[in-house]
């Protein structure tokens, strides 16, 4: 392999001549082995391979609006005993058996209880157990607070424009209308006689 001097570098025609010039500036003061070519090609693998990831399908358990993705644990307190149950794949798994939440909390309480009550879950790679209702509270919320589809953000903004344009109108006819009476107060007829006598002279 033809290894080229960092110090004089030359350009790949696609790359912007300002981001391969940090890039050898970057591999000289670093002391890296690799030249700019060598740089590039394994930064656009280890690119692909991100987006390769990105794009595999992620596995979990839609528990309405939450997303239990795979790892999850779940667990529920009756009496003194703790019933855990797990995300493996696209199914909760208690007991050996693939179960819905409400399930679960049938299989534990013998009877109908509410599941985002019972249930406590903890996501992966964190520490602290989540009550299910604040964690169906917390998505309630984002939700609200999320950006509207194009189609609802373009009417509300048509909306908008268009109470913009109503009081910029309201304005002109209420500077108009305000003109019009002042004029009409200053017409001969609306003068009192000593004005009109003024003006003989």
């Amino acid at each position: 392999m033809i290894r080229r001097s960092p110090e004089k570098p030359l350009p790949p025609t696609l790359i912007p001549p300002a981001a391969y010039d940090e890039l050898c500036d970057f591999l000289r003061k670093s002391g890296s082995a690799l030249t700019p070519a060598e740089a590039i090609a394994s930064a656009i693998r280890m690119w692909m391979a991100k987006c390769r990831t990105d794009a595999a399908p992620l596995r979990g358990y839609q528990w309405k609006q939450l997303f239990l993705s795979e790892g999850t644990r779940l667990r529920m307190r009756s009496g003194d005993n703790w019933h855990n149950a797990e995300v493996t794949g696209d199914d909760i798994i208690y007991r050996g058996a693939a179960v819905s939440p409400n399930q679960m909390v049938h299989q534990v309480f013998g009877d109908t209880r509410n599941a985002w009550r019972e249930l406590w879950i903890r996501f992966p790679g964190e520490k602290n157990w989540t009550n299910a209702a604040q964690l169906r509270a917390r998505e309630a919320l984002l939700a609200a607070k999320a950006p509207k589809l194009p189609e609802e953000a373009m009417a509300a903004a048509a909306k908008a424009m268009s109470d913009a344009l109503n009081t910029a109108l309201t304005l002109v006819e209420h500077a108009n209308h305000q003109s019009q009476n002042t004029l009409e107060r200053r017409l001969p007829r609306y003068r009192r006689a000593h004005d009109l006598l003024d003006d003989i002279d």
